[in-house]
């Protein structure tokens, strides 16, 4: 499996002979990100938000879209996956209009949740289906999503080995949150990875033996 991160909540999952992009952004109105003016067999968006999460108009067609504010309990196959949605909320007061999406699914015999823009702790019902999950991608900044004293006891509650930030502060994006040194702050024991790199390739076999922070160059 391959993530490539092009910048702000945006990636690519590169896994079972699929092209899968996760919560595109609209270029240039979410701030300096360039287009994502690639190619993908599915676009997976966690809420609808054109311009920070769910712009489908600069991603090279055709390509399949999963609103997974409308998946089934059971969640919607694509090919051979089975992309899962948890309804959260991206903040605290869990107000119908606030509603978001953590996005899940199983592949190359890895769990990978895209926590998206939740913004508070989970109850147990809600982080029963994420227990075990091997790689996560986080929001980093700061409220409006989760806040930096809730991160840890989330992610200790999820047990993954790989943590991929994201959702934070750079020259390229225009909203205030904070930069990912904040997020590494709040998790001082975790080793951290610069790959100096926007892509990082992920085994069963190449997991850390410990949670591992792995911080991306954006691509865009």
């Amino acid at each position: 499996m391959r993530i490539t991160w092009y910048g702000h909540a945006a990636f690519l999952i590169e896994t079972e002979g699929l092209r899968i992009i996760l919560d595109p952004y609209r270029s240039p109105d979410s701030g300096g990100y360039l287009p994502i003016d690639e190619p993908a067999d599915y676009v997976i968006v966690s809420h609808e938000n054109d311009r920070y999460h769910s712009h489908l108009g600069q991603i090279t067609p055709p390509f399949q879209v999963i609103r997974a504010l409308e998946l089934p309990p059971e969640g919607a196959d694509i090919g051979p996956i089975r992309v899962q949605a948890v309804h959260v909320f991206e903040n605290d007061q869990r107000l119908p209009e606030d509603e978001v999406t953590i996005i899940h699914f199983h592949a190359e015999g890895l769990h990978v949740a895209f926590l998206g823009d939740l913004g508070h702790a989970l109850t147990e019902d809600e982080l029963a289906p994420l227990r075990g999950a091997e790689v996560v991608l986080a929001a980093a900044g700061g409220p409006p999503t989760i806040d930096f004293p809730e991160i840890p006891p989330l992610l200790d509650a999820i047990g993954p080995k790989l943590v991929f930030p994201m959702h934070y502060l750079t020259p390229k994006i225009n909203l205030r949150i904070q930069p990912v040194e904040r997020f590494l702050e709040a998790l001082p024991a975790d080793p951290v990875v610069r790959t100096g790199t926007a892509s990082y390739v992920i085994t069963p076999a190449s997991l850390p033996a410990r949670r591992t922070i792995v911080v991306l160059d954006h691509s865009r």
